[in-house]
């Protein structure tokens, strides 16, 4: 997606939308043919919890970014898996950012100035990756002045990602922005999506594919959610996976 969507809520999208928003929504991801895949989820300042069935059992899923850790409990069971770690953790969900640096000691970033792309402000970025005894990777970047998400990317392998702002539009009752993502890949081959970008939760809530798939996050509610839901379920035992 804006690489922001919800395959990664489905997957398991360390950025995150407004500090202050917590929501809970259904992410429902659509193939022709087939049943969809819904997992329920609620999200609250870095921190996700996402309800699923894992081969026929219901499994809650909770990952803090906060805190560097992630559970995984199997509700037959009454057993969580808790993992700890010192790297980032994704929690699946992404949004808007001011510098592709932020809070990635690995990158090098330079502010190479504001110009006009696709009648849209945005500001250039030189992104350079370094790693002890690797060869530096160069990625160009431009940020949208508005909105603040990336709408286009040139990476050193020559893959090229760009946005393209298609306008305003309502999806299930929400305000959003409509956008056209074209990825051309280093050997000419071009794949295209849309995309719904949500003005309040600053993220993207829709994908939709030309053979018909979609992902989508539906029955968006905006609330304050109880801390308890980000922890362990009470009445469940805990196992630590140690890291080697």
């Amino acid at each position: 997606m804006i690489r922001v969507l919800v395959i990664a809520l489905l997957t398991g999208l360390v950025v995150t939308p407004s500090a202050a928003i917590q929501f809970s929504a259904n992410a429902v991801m659509s193939t022709p043919g087939r049943a969809d895949v819904s997992t329920h989820l609620y999200y609250s300042s870095g921190r996700i919890r996402k309800e699923f069935f894992y081969y026929g059992e219901p499994v809650i899923q909770i990952l803090d970014a906060n805190k560097h850790t992630s559970l995984m409990c199997f509700t037959d069971q009454q057993l969580c898996y808790e993992n700890k770690t010192l790297e980032e953790i994704n929690i699946g969900i992404e949004s808007a950012i001011t510098s592709p640096c932020e809070n990635n000691d690995k990158l090098v970033c330079e502010n190479l100035g504001e110009e006009m792309l696709n009648e849209r402000k945005a500001v250039q970025w030189k992104i350079v990756a370094k790693e002890e005894g690797a060869k530096e990777r160069v990625t160009y970047l431009w940020l949208d002045s508005e909105f603040k998400i990336p709408v286009k990317q040139t990476l050193f392998n020559g893959t090229s990602i760009e946005l393209k702002w298609l306008g305003s539009d309502k999806l299930d009752q929400r305000d959003t922005e409509k956008w056209l993502q074209r990825i051309t890949l280093s050997n000419g081959e071009v794949q295209e999506s849309y995309q719904w970008y949500d003005k309040e939760l600053k993220i993207s809530i829709r994908e939709s594919f030309p053979n018909g798939n979609s992902q989508e996050l539906k029955h968006i509610v905006v609330e304050k959610l109880p801390d308890k839901l980000f922890t362990i379920p009470v009445g469940y035992e805990k196992k630590v996976i140690k890291n080697q």
